[in-house]
C-alpha cells in the first residue's frame, strides 16, 4: 500500500484497463448490510484526514473470477478477494483461491446448490458477514478464515469511505447497478443517473471491495481485475458500505494515519463480540 500526499496522483496513470469476458454476474442482496458499530463513532474529530490518494497496486497478481461469470455469488468473490488483499497489503502470501472455494462459499452463504440451477440467488451480506466472524468453510489453503467483526461506513461521506480504505484495507460496498454500466470497463454516470437505463439497481446489486483512491476514483477489484469508477459513479449507485475488522488489527492502539480511534473501537468490539479474545 502506498500513501500518497499530492492531489496530482490519479490511479489512472497506473491502471491497465480490464478485459471482462461478455458475461458477468451480479447478486448482492441490497439493504442487507447492518453492522451495528459505525465507524464515525471511531473518528478523531481532530485528525481525521486520509491522504489524497492511496494505491494498491498488485501487478502481475492473478485475481480470479471465482465463478462470478457463471453464478451471482459476487458476495463470495468480494470476501475471497478481499481476505487476498489483507494479505498483500501486510506482505505475505495472499491464498490462492479457487472457483471451488468460491463456489463452496456460495454453498453455505447463499444457499446454492450446484444441482439446481434456481438456487443461484446471490447472498444476504449479513449472513455473509456473520457466517465469516464464526469461520468459513476451509478453503484450499488449508485454513478457516475468520473476522472479528463489521463497522458500517457512510458511502456518501468521501472523507470517511477514504479512511476505511487508508486503515482497513478494503471497503466492502455494495452496490445499486445500472443497466448503463455494462459493458463499461470504467464505471461511470450515463445519463441523469436516476432514470432508464441509469436508474439505480436497473441492472441489479453487486458487492465488491474498494482498496485505493484518488480524488476522482475509486480502485474496485470486480470479475477478476482492478477496476476504476468515478466518483459521481460511486455517490449515485454505492447504497452501503462497510470495512471488516481483522485480528490483526485488534492489536492496534491509540489514533491511526487518517484518524480512527483504534482503542475506543477494539474495546467496542471486544465488548460486543463474546469470541474476541480481550488480552
Amino acid at each position: 500500500m502506498t500513501r500518497i500526499s499530492d492531489p496530482a496522483f490519479r490511479l489512472r496513470d497506473q491502471h491497465v484497463a480490464p478485459s471482462f469476458p461478455e458475461e458477468v454476474k451480479l447478486g448482492y442482496h441490497l439493504g442487507s448490510s447492518k453492522p451495528t458499530l459505525k465507524l464515525s463513532d471511531y473518528l478523531d474529530t481532530a485528525t481525521a484526514q486520509p491522504p489524497a490518494a492511496v494505491s494498491r497496486a498488485h501487478p502481475g497478481f492473478a485475481w480470479g473470477m471465482l465463478m462470478n461469470d457463471t453464478l451471482g455469488d459476487c458476495v463470495c468473490a468480494m470476501i475471497l478477494h478481499a481476505i487476498e488483499d489483507f494479505h498483500l497489503d501486510a506482505g505475505t502470501a495472499p491464498p490462492a483461491f479457487t472457483n471451488a472455494d468460491a463456489t463452496l462459499l456460495y454453498e453455505k452463504i447463499g444457499g446454492y446448490v450446484p444441482s439446481d440451477p434456481s438456487s443461484d440467488q446471490g447472498c444476504d451480506e449479513t449472513v455473509a458477514m456473520t457466517d465469516w466472524q464464526a469461520g468459513l468453510p476451509k478453503t484450499s489453503d488449508g485454513v478457516v478464515h475468520k473476522i472479528v467483526g463489521t463497522v458500517a461506513i457512510d458511502p456518501t461521506k468521501l472523507t470517511e469511505v477514504r479512511i476505511g480504505i487508508d486503515e482497513f484495507v478494503d471497503v466492502m460496498m455494495g452496490d445499486a447497478m445500472p443497466l448503463s454500466a455494462q459493458g463499461q470497463t470504467e464505471w461511470t454516470v450515463v445519463g441523469d443517473g436516476q432514470s432508464g437505463n441509469s436508474a439505480p439497481g436497473s441492472w441489479g446489486g453487486h458487492g465488491t471491495p474498494a482498496n485505493s483512491y484518488d480524488p476522482d476514483t475509486m480502485g474496485l477489484i470486480t470479475w477478476g481485475a482492478p477496476l476504476l469508477c468515478t466518483v459521481p459513479f460511486w455517490l449515485a449507485y454505492v447504497q452501503e458500505a462497510h470495512v471488516v475488522v481483522t485480528q490483526e488489527m485488534l492489536s492496534k492502539t491509540g489514533v491511526g494515519a487518517s484518524g480512527v480511534q483504534w482503542d475506543d473501537l477494539v474495546a467496542d468490539l471486544k465488548a460486543q463480540f463474546v469470541a474476541v479474545p480481550t488480552s
